[in-house]
């Protein structure tokens, strides 16, 4: 969007940022000049222009060719230096406020991405479409507003109670870590005196003990001191377990999942009814010939490659072999209404994961 002189054709020159395009005042004569633009059409103008202008009311903006009707609550500081990309962030803050809507509204990820493409386009119409396609964008959010009212205001408390719940769970986190540092700090001080009133202990029980039994005397204030770190460490164990069977746990990011009624009679199983029985893949005759590729179909449709002694089942059992390889699958050879020959054994060896 160009900003243009006042009262003339578009082909004007644009006008320098330092520079009102209303009242031509720069900031060489006015260096606490102020730039403000409204919403209605980011029409540039100094804050004394404004003031003047729209103080007693609604006023038509003094932009050449623009007819908006301009309020003074309408009217901003802009943030970015490109009023163009200021147009676009208020418009895509306009269009989240109303298409508010997350992924757990949604019942599938193809029809959460369609909403997505369609706020997209909407937000297109409005940031760069033509003139009838920002009218229809605008209708379309009017409608969508007024539609679905109650889900808007829904989302919006909800993200108010997100932002709440987070704000309380830093401010939780920043309390403990504190409380810790200050915990830390009193350990280190209590150490610093039990090492001292242990050194005076074994000072005193030196002095005062007879000739030739100095080390009974260290040995029984070292075990003195190993039976109290030992009481000072189960009063700890104690207190933790209390304060941790106090908070409950509490896990984050698991949907409660409803347990199975258990069968009478029946041993209890961890893995729900989960299969793990090692399964076979056959590769008997007919069930390889099912396995079609344009190349194998070839080499079976051709005699110089079978006169060879080449075999597209042969093939096809070593590469589901590898396939399975280490996946505890048992690869053998079915056969039917008579035993497994001695090849076909090699074939049926359990592959070890």
């Amino acid at each position: 969007m160009s900003r243009l002189s006042v009262r003339h054709g578009s082909g004007a020159a644009p006008v320098d940022d330092e520079t009102c395009p209303v009242c031509k005042t720069t900031r060489y004569f006015n260096p606490d000049m102020e730039f403000r633009v409204n919403t209605e059409c980011y029409h540039l103008m100094c804050k004394t222009c404004m003031e003047r202008i729209f103080k007693d009311g609604p006023n038509q903006c003094p932009y050449a060719e623009c007819n908006k009707t301009l309020r003074l609550r309408g009217f901003k500081k802009a943030f970015f230096g490109d009023l163009k990309v200021e147009r676009e962030v208020d418009i895509r803050r306009r269009v989240a406020n109303v298409f508010n809507k997350v992924e757990d509204d949604f019942e599938t990820l193809d029809a959460y991405n369609d909403y997505l493409y369609m706020v997209e386009c909407l937000t297109d119409d409005l940031v760069n479409g033509t003139t009838d396609a920002r009218t229809r964008a605008d209708a379309q959010l009017a409608e969508w507003e007024a539609q679905h009212r109650a889900d808007i205001e829904r989302n919006r408390r909800l993200a108010r109670e997100s932002d709440e719940a987070r704000q309380k769970r830093l401010a939780a986190e920043q309390d403990a870590a504190r409380q810790r540092r200050l915990q830390e700090l009193r350990d280190d001080a209590d150490e610093r005196a039990s090492a001292a009133r242990f050194r005076e202990e074994m000072l005193d029980s030196l002095a005062n003990a007879d000739v030739g039994h100095a080390g009974e005397v260290v040995d029984r204030v070292l075990l003195k001191k190993r039976g109290q770190q030992r009481s000072q460490a189960a009063l700890q164990a104690a207190a933790a377990a209390a304060g941790g069977a106090g908070a409950g746990l509490s896990i984050r990011g698991l949907r409660d999942k409803t347990r199975p009624a258990a069968d009478d009679g029946k041993p209890y199983d961890p893995f729900g009814g989960l299969d793990l029985a090692p399964s076979r893949v056959d590769l008997s005759e007919d069930r390889l010939g099912g396995y079609r590729s344009e190349w194998v179909d070839v080499i079976r449709s051709k005699d110089e490659y079978r006169v060879g002694g080449y075999s597209a089942d042969e093939y096809i059992s070593r590469a589901l072999f590898e396939a399975f390889s280490g996946l505890g699958v048992f690869v053998a050879d079915d056969k039917v209404d008579r035993e497994i020959s001695t090849a076909g054994a090699r074939e049926a060896a359990m592959v070890d994961v």
